[in-house]
Formats: structure tokens, C-alpha cells, sequence
């Protein structure tokens, strides 16, 4: 019994892939602008009950990391050659759990009622073997900027898989780093192609 417990936590946690890998000289000489991520999330709460207020905060330290190991100069500024503005607009632990509920409110937030045919707020999201739980997804929009002008518009997506629920917070994490390469590789070409 003690092993099949074991083996069923074993199987539970999943690791975090590794991060994609690029070239430290790939943006060398670029100084981009990153002003800090807009939070358009309709809730801070990322489903299972768990709520990162932080997740702006957390965007923009993955975007600096990721750009910086690909040798760009990244500053605050919205005056540099190059701007990356970026909003974060989803962030979750699958389908399933996106519905708010009273833990996905901050803290100071008062209890807003339902609709008649709305399950009960206690009631758990869904259920543990439902396999779209255990996928984090954060979505990022962005535009690229060269001296006032839009180079280009996009979205990207960030994903990391886990057991249901299961380190959600980590897994939203990994999902942003995943979604912060993503955007790089995405600008990389526009970057590095600009006289």
C-alpha cells in the first residue's frame, strides 16, 4: 500500500520542461523598452482555488530575463528605439476551473450574487479526472514599437502541464516563462532585422 501510494504522488508531480534555449549574442545591441505588463485578467484568481495577485509583477521579470539572456539592453522606458507593451490576459489552471468563485476575489472584495441557474459557490469546479485540469495557460497580448510606430501585434500563449490542480502556482509560473520565450522568438526577427 505504502508503494502505491508512492507511485500515485510520484505520478502527480510533473516537472518543469526546460526553457527553450537561445543565443546569448541574438539581440545583442538591441535596447528594447519594457514598460511593466497591464493586468487585463477579469480576475486575479487562476482556478483551484488559488489567487496571484503578483502575476504582472512575475510577467515582467520573465519578459526582462528572457530578452536579457538573448543580449538585449532592457530598460523601463516607453522612449527606447524599441517598446514592448505587453498585457496579461488570461491566466489559468484549464477550462474547468476559470469560474469565479469567492477564493478567485481579493481579499477585500465583497461577495457579488449570482443568477438563479449558477451552481453554488461552494460547489468544486470540476472534477479531479478531468484531464483539462491539469493544463496552465497564460495568454499574453502584445505590440512591438520602433520609435512611435506599431511593428507588430500579437498573442501569445504559455503552457505547462501538471496532475490536476497540482502545484498550481508553480504551473502558472512555468506557463508565463513558456509564454515570455514564446514572445521573444516571436520579435526576434523584427528585432534583429531593423537596420
Amino acid at each position: 500500500m505504502k508503494r502505491l501510494v508512492f507511485v500515485a504522488l510520484l505520478a502527480s508531480c510533473t516537472p518543469a520542461k526546460t526553457r527553450r534555449a537561445v543565443d546569448p549574442q541574438a539581440l545583442r545591441g538591441v535596447k528594447l523598452g519594457l514598460p511593466a505588463p497591464a493586468d487585463a485578467r477579469p480576475t486575479p484568481g487562476i482556478g483551484c482555488g488559488f489567487v496571484q495577485q503578483d502575476l504582472p509583477l512575475q510577467a515582467r521579470k520573465a519578459l526582462v530575463a528572457s530578452f536579457s539572456d538573448a543580449g538585449a539592453e532592457v530598460t523601463n522606458s516607453d522612449r527606447a528605439p524599441w517598446v514592448l507593451t505587453v498585457a496579461l490576459r488570461e491566466a489559468t489552471m484549464g477550462e474547468e476551473n476559470t469560474r469565479q468563485r469567492r477564493t478567485d476575489r481579493a481579499p477585500a472584495s465583497p461577495v457579488v450574487p449570482v443568477g438563479p441557474d449558477a451552481p453554488p459557490i461552494d460547489q468544486p469546479q470540476a472534477s479531479w479526472f478531468n484531464s483539462g485540469n491539469g493544463n496552465a495557460v497564460v495568454v499574453l497580448d502584445a505590440t512591438l514599437s520602433r520609435s512611435g510606430r506599431e511593428a507588430w501585434t500579437g498573442t501569445v500563449t504559455g503552457h505547462a502541464q501538471s496532475a490536476p490542480c497540482v502545484q498550481a502556482m508553480d504551473k502558472v509560473r512555468e506557463a508565463l516563462v513558456d509564454a515570455a520565450d514564446e514572445l521573444r522568438d516571436r520579435v526576434r526577427p523584427l528585432l534583429r532585422g531593423a537596420p
